[in-house]
C-alpha cells in the first residue's frame, strides 16, 4: 500500500484512533462472512466518527467544500461520517488482505476487461523500460490496486508511513510485500524509492496530505480551488523521469468490485489533485480526508 495515514512521535505513544479502529476491529473481521464484516465496521466507525474530533471536524470541513461539486444525495453532515464508514470497509480488506492472492486483486479491478486492457498493455510495455510513479490519493482501496499491478505487470514498491501502532505496521507491511509491494519507510524510504525508480522500477506514493512543519510544498487545484501539498512527489518524478501516473481504484457495491480509474497521459506540469475529480465527483464517500487540506 502506499503512503498511508502517518503517525507522529506521540501518536506512538498514544494510538492513533484509526489505528484503535483497526485492532478493534481486526479481532472480528476474520470470523464475520465479509458482508457482515463490512457492515460491523461501518457502524465501528460511526462510534470512531462521534469520538474524535479532530478528525470529525476536518472531514466535515472537506465535505463542505466537496459538496457543491459531487453527486451527492445529503448534506455535508451526512457526507463526512459516510466517509469514516466506507473507510470502515477499506479496513476490513486490509485486515483479511492475507486471504487474497495477486489475482484476486486483479479480477477485483476487472481483470481483462476490454475497456482497460489498453491500459495494461501500455503499463507492460513500459515496465522495466522506463521509472513509473503512480499518484495516489487516500480514496477506494489503493492496496487491491498494488496487488492488481502485481499480478499483471510486476512488483512494485510503496513509500508507506507509521500507521500509529509497531503490531499493525508489521502485520501490514508483511501482507503488502506478500501481494508484491515492497514497502519504504521514512526518509531511507525515499532513497530508496529513488534509486528503485532511476533503475527503471515502479513505486507509489500517497500524495494527498497537508504539508508538515517546514516541508516543501506546490500548489495544486481541485475543482477550481487551490491547495497547497507536498511536492515530494514531483521532486521524485522530475529527479528520476518517471512517468507520473495518476491512479484510484472506486469500490463498486459494498464487496471486493473496483472500477480503476488511471490517466497514462498525465502532464506532471499539470495540477495531480484535478485529475482525480471525476473519482471523487462518482464516489465522494469514497475519499478518506480526515485531516484538514489547506486551500484558498
Amino acid at each position: 500500500m502506499p503512503k498511508a495515514e502517518g503517525g507522529t512521535a506521540p501518536l506512538r505513544r498514544v494510538m492513533h484512533p484509526l489505528a484503535i479502529g483497526y485492532q478493534t476491529l481486526g479481532r472480528v473481521a476474520r470470523t464475520l462472512p465479509r458482508p457482515a464484516a463490512y457492515a460491523a465496521a461501518r457502524r465501528m466507525m460511526d462510534a470512531v466518527y462521534l469520538g474524535w474530533s479532530r478528525g470529525r471536524r476536518a472531514a466535515n470541513h472537506n465535505a463542505e467544500f466537496l459538496l457543491p461539486h459531487v453527486d451527492w444525495n445529503g448534506n455535508a453532515a451526512a457526507l463526512a461520517p459516510a466517509q469514516f464508514r466506507r473507510y470502515g470497509e477499506y479496513l476490513v480488506d486490509a485486515v483479511r488482505l492475507d486471504e487474497l492472492s495477486p489475482e484476486d486483486c486483479f479480477a477485483a479491478v476487472g481483470g481483462d476487461d476490454p475497456a482497460w486492457s489498453a491500459h495494461w498493455q501500455q503499463l507492460e510495455d513500459w515496465y522495466g523500460r522506463r521509472p513509473i510513479l503512480f499518484a495516489v490519493i487516500h480514496f477506494g482501496n489503493w492496496d487491491i490496486l498494488g496487488g492488481a499491478y502485481t499480478h499483471r505487470i510486476g512488483p512494485s514498491m510503496v513509500l508507506v508511513d507509521d500507521l500509529g501502532h509497531p503490531a499493525l505496521n508489521r502485520a501490514i507491511q508483511v501482507q503488502r510485500a506478500r501481494l508484491g509491494m515492497t514497502p519504504a519507510a521514512g526518509r531511507s524510504g525515499l532513497r530508496q524509492i529513488v534509486k528503485h525508480l532511476n533503475a527503471d522500477g515502479t513505486a507509489a506514493i500517497l500524495f494527498d496530505r497537508p504539508p508538515r512543519p517546514s516541508e516543501q510544498s506546490r500548489p495544486d487545484r481541485l475543482f477550481g480551488r487551490r491547495f497547497d501539498l507536498p511536492d515530494e512527489i514531483q521532486r521524485i518524478a522530475e529527479r528520476t523521469g518517471a512517468m507520473l501516473i495518476p491512479l484510484a481504484a472506486e469500490r463498486q457495491g459494498h464487496d471486493l468490485r473496483f472500477r480503476p480509474h488511471i490517466v497514462l497521459d498525465h502532464d506532471p506540469g499539470n495540477p495531480l489533485l484535478s485529475v482525480f475529480e471525476p473519482a471523487l465527483r462518482s464516489a465522494p464517500d469514497q475519499w478518506y480526508q480526515f485531516r484538514e487540506l489547506i486551500h484558498s
